[in-house]
């Protein structure tokens, strides 16, 4: 079956709403399949409490409709906490965009699974005006990438030694239909791009406990520059000053507000034709570019409501129970992630939107998720764990690795102020034979084990990352073995 016949035949399951296009075999084998359908429904006929057939058609499509916009309504709250909240950074769009830590910390409480191996310059690029350049300057040596992703979080290009080609220099972002001439011999790199809304991620491997390495990545980032294309080429200095984004606050108390987000959004971005069958199920409920939900009725903005109330916790199960490779306790993220142009929409909303925001390819870096022990229980505040990598179980990279510890998509508050260990950490303690002991736990240990500590938080679950960036072919292909977590206590 084609993919466009099977998400036709799943709408119309969930009921869609197609009405006159589902043939008689299809009716015959519903017969067969609800042969008890009838005494499931006796006594639904006036039943006051009975759901009605709108209100539920409404909340089935409203959860499809949840999963696929789900990342187009994470960016538009993104994009007001870092451009309007005053409790952020206040940049405008087409800037660089660091948090007020700079390097990684469990102060930034905004989710997304932030890394304590790189830093981060992140920008939401507005190309409704045109092409804008973005520079970026020699990185001497230090593993650094570039990711350009749509806001539906498809990485449409990758600047970095693994994807090849130019890894600095100015890069021009052109929009879709623009009709301008490139000025020859000007850039490093051309790039197409399918939506006029970007979201640009830079990370830069430093030592983040060496205050030299601080400012040194300070001041490569404070070089980075995006300029529109008239700018660039007139030799003007650009100083971004839009910060007109949507206002999240206006609709902070409609219960239909990730449907009004989704809405507004797929009018900016919008879907491609490849997803029509889809948007074709959303309409019927009003949900699609330029569609007006307060012209449903009661019934079906009710259904909306609770899809609403509910999608979120769908996704966070999600992500709690993975799907792809698992062994020794970890679970390899699906191998579709970080694709450009996935149809996996839950996979895109759960584990590259919700968990990271955006997400890099295998081949760039492999994520492994730990949140069980050996014996299948959730890791918890109340455990104390040991996780032992021989010499030869640690992973096989070209650039880096580690372990990092997540409570809800954030790193753990712990009095030590540590939230992750890696593979180059200052002061860790191998054993004789060159394997690691890492211990795990939310009380700090006997000073002998200090050093190999990783702090679990004081409360509640929570679960370990491990990161490959580059890594080797074995991981790619899920079949390298990390070591077990073990509860010893």
């Amino acid at each position: 079956m084609k993919r466009r016949d099977l998400l036709k035949h799943t709408l119309l399951a969930a009921g869609a709403g197609f009405t006159g296009v589902a043939p008689v075999l299809a009716q015959d084998a519903a017969k067969k399949t609800y042969a008890g359908e009838n005494e499931l429904l006796k006594g639904q006929e006036g039943d006051p409490n009975a759901v009605s057939p709108r209100e539920t058609h409404a909340y089935s499509i409203g959860l499809q409709a949840f999963q696929y916009g789900w990342p187009l309504v994470y960016f538009a709250n993104l994009m007001w906490q870092w451009s309007n909240n005053p409790k952020s950074v206040l940049r405008p769009l087409n800037s660089w965009i660091q948090t007020k830590d700079f390097v990684a910390t469990s102060n930034y409480r905004d989710g997304g699974s932030f890394n304590t191996d790189t830093v981060y310059t992140g920008a939401f690029i507005d190309l409704r005006k045109g092409p804008v350049v973005m520079t970026t300057v020699d990185p001497e040596g230090h593993y650094f990438s570039v990711q350009l992703s749509d806001l539906y979080t498809n990485n449409f290009a990758y600047i970095s030694k693994r994807s090849g080609g130019p890894m600095w220099g100015n890069f021009l972002l052109m929009p879709p239909g623009w009709k301008g001439e490139v000025p020859p011999g000007k850039f490093d790199r051309v790039l197409q791009c399918e939506q006029k809304w970007i979201f640009a991620l830079i990370r830069l491997r430093i030592d983040q406990d060496d205050p030299k390495e601080i400012a040194w990545a300070k001041d490569k980032f404070a070089q980075t520059r995006l300029a529109p294309l008239d700018d660039f080429l007139a030799g003007r200095e650009f100083v971004a000053s839009d910060f007109n984004v949507f206002d999240i606050t206006k609709i902070a108390q409609n219960p239909l507000r990730p449907f009004v987000l989704i809405n507004y959004m797929l009018t900016q971005n919008p879907p491609p034709e490849t997803d029509r069958i889809l948007l074709d199920g959303f309409r019927t409920v009003n949900i699609g570019p330029g569609m007006d939900l307060t012209k449903n009725d009661p019934d079906t903005n009710r259904g909306l409501a609770r899809a609403a109330r509910d999608g979120l916790r769908t996704l966070r199960a999600h992500v709690e129970r993975p799907w792809a490779r698992s062994v020794n306790g970890w679970f390899y993220f699906p191998t579709n992630i970080g694709q450009a142009k996935t149809t996996d929409y839950l996979m895109r909303a759960a584990w590259q939107s919700l968990w990271g925001i955006v997400a890099h390819p295998p081949y760039e870096c492999t994520y492994l998720w730990a949140s069980l022990d050996q014996n299948g229980e959730r890791l918890s505040s109340k455990g104390v764990y040991e996780l032992y990598m021989r010499k030869d179980q640690f992973p096989k990279v070209e650039a880096f690795w580690s372990i990092t510890m997540y409570q809800d998509f954030n790193l753990v508050v712990n009095d030590a102020n540590r939230w992750a260990i890696r593979e180059n950490m200052k002061g860790l303690k191998f054993d004789a034979d060159g394997g690691l002991r890492i211990y795990i736990q939310a009380e700090r240990p006997s000073e002998d084990k200090v050093a190999n500590w990783l702090p679990a938080p004081k409360q509640g679950n929570f679960n370990l990352t491990m990161r490959n960036y580059m890594p080797a072919p074995e991981i790619v292909e899920q079949r390298y073995d990390p070591p077990v977590l073990r509860r010893v206590g």
